[in-house]
């Protein structure tokens, strides 16, 4: 490996075939329009986490892509990241990190057609075992994709909160506090995968030390937002973080799940986490009603250059959150 990691890769196995099988099978769905495909890399009994509720079997997956297609068909479809790790008998895991663009041809959740062209990039890990997916997490930019269909954030998560829901998940804010004094954030050592992700989220985002924001970052780092917010530098990507904790400034993030690949153009490392609290008025999240609990699931995938991350695309479902807050 040419480049300098801030941290070592662990050894594991040479297989190329779960990536291709996500990318080609995500092709095959979304792009082909084979979307009886579903039914044969899908367990019949799997279990989908989103931000609007848990989908609980094969059927739930196929009713919400027939919703999206029909909403947005003959969309491209592109390919930015696939991460994994696992084996043949524990099973594989990845993050596939892609985009898709198309114009808005059927009514959606959102509202009635609007004709727009959007582009919105997308998260989706899910645990694959004897060529099915059992267990997934997919988090989309609706913020992203609201706004170039040129409705009003607020008022479609309005519209989003009045909607059925899929199962829900029990929401329990956690406390930034261990007792009565404040929690003791990740200061071990940083040389490995996990040691690095648990110093760079728990510094940065729960101990709100922006400051080493330049630790990990590049002087020259791009980092792509949800919502379509782009930042430039240590400053500006600082600066995305404390927006987002304007809107839930007592929220911890916990990370969930950690994947890489070594690609062509660097080391892609993937993270999913979920930041949880309640909200206030400001920030990213604006105008929010306040005080209401909201859990926000987010997925990052990181390129690295010389030690530092380069380029960043970071994915959370803003409309999703915003109807928690309306409907809570």
């Amino acid at each position: 490996m040419s480049e300098v990691l801030p941290f070592a890769l662990p050894d594991r196995p040479l297989v190329t075939n779960i990536a291709d099988f996500v990318v080609q099978t995500s092709t095959e769905i979304w792009v082909d329009r084979a979307v009886g495909r579903i039914y044969e890399t899908f367990d019949a009994n799997c279990t989908i986490f989103t931000d609007v509720g848990i989908m609980r079997s094969v059927e739930d997956v196929m009713s919400s892509t027939l919703a999206t297609i029909n909403g947005f068909p003959d969309p491209d479809l592109k390919h930015l990241n696939v991460t994994w790790d696992g084996d043949e008998n524990r099973g594989f895991y990845s993050s596939y990190l892609g985009s898709l663009h198309a114009v808005n041809c059927g009514a959606t959740r959102y509202g009635p057609i609007t004709g727009k062209s959007a582009t919105a990039r997308f998260c989706f890990d899910c645990v694959i075992r004897d060529n099915r997916i059992h267990t997934g997490w997919l988090v989309c930019d609706t913020g992203a994709l609201v706004r170039q269909l040129d409705l009003d954030v607020h008022a479609t998560a309005q519209l989003v909160a009045e909607q059925p829901m899929f199962d829900v998940a029990v929401l329990s804010v956690p406390t930034r506090l261990d007792g009565q004094a404040p929690r003791r954030w990740y200061d071990g050592p940083n040389d490995t995968i996990e040691g690095w992700v648990a110093h760079h989220f728990d510094q940065l985002w729960n101990a709100r030390r922006f400051d080493h924001v330049a630790f990990h970052y590049a002087a020259d780092a791009v980092v792509h937002w949800a919502g379509g917010r782009t930042a430039h530098g240590p400053r500006e990507i600082g600066g995305l973080i404390v927006a987002l904790l304007a809107s839930v400034p007592d929220s911890t993030l916990r990370v969930e799940r950690i994947s890489w690949s070594d690609e062509g153009d660097g080391v892609i490392l993937a993270v999913r986490w979920v930041l949880e609290g309640t909200t206030r008025h400001g920030g990213v999240l604006g105008d929010v009603p306040a005080g209401k609990p909201v859990s926000i699931m987010g997925a990052s995938h990181m390129r690295f250059g010389n030690g530092y991350v380069v380029e960043e695309w970071t994915v959370f479902d803003e409309i999703a959150v915003l109807a928690q807050a309306y409907r809570s």
